[in-house]
């Protein structure tokens, strides 16, 4: 029988991933992904990417997380991921908030739990929209009160320091993986310029 997985995220370095770790059990094998956005693929993320090669090799037999948002920030990659680990590999996904196991005793998907996965999935996509609009109206706002310092024109930076920052590093991977520049401005949320670069 295969080891339970506990998969931890956390967006941003700086976030705290206490109430995470508060939950980990003696005997679960830790996987975590910090300062690692939602909206990245999960199987891009260097510790999602673990998890899912060990649910293939049956290493795995129950994958646990804090909340079903921790496994991303886009219903159709929360989806794909619960029906490659659920559905191919019949493992389940334990969601200890919600208090939803996506596997029944007979190793299926019931109705219920598609449901509610569904409606979990697009409500974590939906905040992750709101608070991002709420940023943005944030510093609309700060212009208009002069008060928003942003980036100084022309200021340089060193190009040791500038690719050692953990999103220009994510870039990086991503553009090996042969990705789209379109797609890394999105899914990273920072500008084409910024990729280019």
């Amino acid at each position: 029988m295969g080891a339970t997985a506990y998969y931890m995220r956390t967006s941003h370095y700086l976030q705290s991933i206490g109430t995470q770790q508060d939950k980990i059990e003696a005997d679960w094998v830790v996987y975590q992904d910090e300062g690692i956005s939602g909206r990245i693929p999960f199987k891009l993320r260097p510790a999602g990417k673990k998890l899912i090669e060990d649910v293939k090799a049956g290493k795995i037999s129950k994958v646990v997380v804090l909340r079903i948002d921790r496994l991303g920030r886009s219903t159709q990659d929360i989806l794909e991921t619960i029906t490659d680990i659920s559905i191919t590999y019949k493992v389940p996904v334990v969601s200890l908030n919600e208090g939803i196991t996506t596997l029944n005793d007979k190793g299926e998907i019931t109705p219920m739990t598609g449901l509610l996965t569904n409606i979990l999935s697009s409500l974590s996509e939906f905040f992750y929209h709101t608070n991002r609009e709420k940023i943005l109206a944030g510093v609309e706002r700060a212009k208009l009160l002069n008060k928003y310092k942003g980036r100084v024109a022309g200021s340089k930076e060193d190009i040791s320091r500038f690719m050692a920052k953990p999103k220009n590093i994510k870039i990086k991977e991503l553009l090996g993986a042969n990705m789209g520049i379109r797609k890394i401005s999105r899914i990273l949320e920072c500008s084409p310029n910024l990729v280019y670069k």
